[in-house]
């Protein structure tokens, strides 16, 4: 199988052109999302307005929490991106 056909390899093409449907059915098929790649799907939730971008944002943050242990103010930055993003998606 060549890079192109490996999920991981799919999944990081399909968020590098933007396209949602790809990025989510490579997502799938991986055994495990690395976080930067997950971070990549949340944005591309939120550039589509997609509306499960408040619950993979949420996961996202637990992921980061457990993944990297931030401190409080990176965290609280973090989620302050994130919900901002999710307020324009809702239209506030």
């Amino acid at each position: 199988m060549t890079s192109e056909g490996h999920p991981g390899a799919r999944l990081q093409q399909a968020l590098a052109s933007g396209n949602l449907t790809a990025a989510e059915q490579a997502a799938f098929e991986v055994a495990f999302v690395p976080l930067p790649e997950a971070r990549g799907l949340v944005e591309l939730y939120a550039e589509k307005g997609h509306p499960k971008y408040e619950r993979a944002a949420m996961k996202y943050l637990r992921r980061l929490m457990d993944e990297q242990d931030p401190s409080l103010a990176d965290f609280v930055q973090v989620a302050a991106i994130l919900a901002e993003r999710g307020m324009v998606i809702r239209g506030l």
